[in-house]
């Protein structure tokens, strides 16, 4: 696994490019060497059950350089920041595990081109099924490993991964990297994805852990109008989960209807979880047998602002509602709200204001 002295060699690497890229041999490269970032400002306020609030608004975001490739190999570096403003900082969602600013490296890697295979190496932001950045506070999640994406079958996508750390919004300590697992060992995950039929997407997914083996398998169809999907996903196998979504779409009014059932207890992953239910808080994860039905509608008010709409049922946890509306301020500002209604539960509200760079 990429232990201590590999993550050291790979930063010793990536210095080594940049160093190279800036020596007056090749000059010609540092004028390539490309950059991009993002100021965000995020604001968030929580009622819990009893009626307590908490909030946090923060000033952060990212800023990533990345080398131009020399003989198929570059470098990438994100620095990733949060910092409570105002003494704004009790709601610790946006902040670190003792409820602080922080800033980490979330992306340190080497990546290697050669052919239709793209290998990494170091710290990483992934989107699988069941290991994903979830960015939905002040900084993603991020992983610590190796993964390689292969292109050479004709319409298909291989991916494989050994992933043995990470950071971000999910994990236990926000602001370090620590192990996934309590073992200690990495977990591999191994995927395949299909595209060759008309408007149709094939995906299969296989994640091996120390106690546990996650199985995933989705089918989408879709057009311009309509769109539907099935998921299945089995945990150690007597755990399952499966799901149907169907949505369509008339003159910048969509509208979609999901339902999920757990036979036994699943879990979300490293991540925001894959479920077709999923709401801006609540999935039907860590519920024995449970069902849930979600429906909502999205409407693009004008090219610049989007409205949405939707609720999910749980049949053994609290329903929850969530509005949202985004505009687009030009190509590199937009502002966002999300309310989510959690009745019992209580309640939530982000707001996003984003400039990327």
């Amino acid at each position: 696994m990429l232990k201590n002295y590999q993550l050291q060699l790979v930063t010793v690497l990536l210095m080594t490019l940049t160093v190279m890229a800036k020596s007056s041999i090749l000059s010609d490269t540092v004028e390539r060497i490309t950059h991009r970032g993002e100021l965000r400002l995020g604001a968030v306020r929580t009622e819990d059950s009893d009626k307590k609030t908490t909030s946090t608004l923060s000033m952060g975001g990212r800023v990533s350089l990345s080398t131009k490739p020399i003989y198929g190999i570059n470098a990438t570096a994100t620095l990733f920041t949060t910092n409570p403003l105002f003494g704004k900082k009790s709601e610790g969602m946006f902040l670190s595990s003792d409820e602080r600013g922080y800033s980490i490296v979330g992306e340190s890697y080497l990546e290697a081109n050669f052919g239709k295979n793209i290998i990494k190496v170091g710290r990483q932001i992934l989107d699988t099924p069941y290991a994903d950045s979830d960015d939905i506070g002040m900084i993603p999640n991020s992983f610590e490993g190796y993964s390689l994406v292969n292109q050479d079958i004709e319409d298909s996508t291989i991916v494989l991964a050994l992933l043995d750390r990470w950071s971000g919004v999910d994990a236990p300590l926000p602001e370090r990297f620590t192990k996934i697992q309590e073992s200690g060992d990495a977990f591999f995950s191994a995927g395949f994805i299909y595209e060759g039929l008309a408007n149709t997407t094939l995906q299969a997914w296989h994640y091996k852990l120390d106690n546990v083996n996650f199985n995933y398998a989705e089918i989408g169809y879709g057009t311009e109008r309509f769109n539907i999907a099935l998921q299945y996903t089995d945990q150690d196998n007597s755990n399952v989960a499966y799901g149907l979504s169907v949505g369509g779409e008339m003159e910048g009014l969509s509208l979609h209807m999901a339902y999920n059932r757990v036979d036994g207890m699943v879990s979300n992953g490293f991540g925001g979880g894959p479920f077709f239910t999923s709401s801006e808080d609540h999935t039907i994860a860590e519920v024995t047998d449970q069902e849930a039905i979600a429906y909502g509608a999205e409407y693009l008010v004008s090219p610049k602002i989007t409205v949405a709409l939707s609720h999910s049922n749980f049949d053994k946890g609290e329903y929850e509602t969530d509005y949202l509306a985004s505009f687009e301020v030009n190509k590199n500002h937009t502002l966002d709200i999300i309310y989510s209604d959690m009745y019992d539960d209580g309640n939530m509200v982000r707001f996003f204001a984003n400039y990327q760079f």
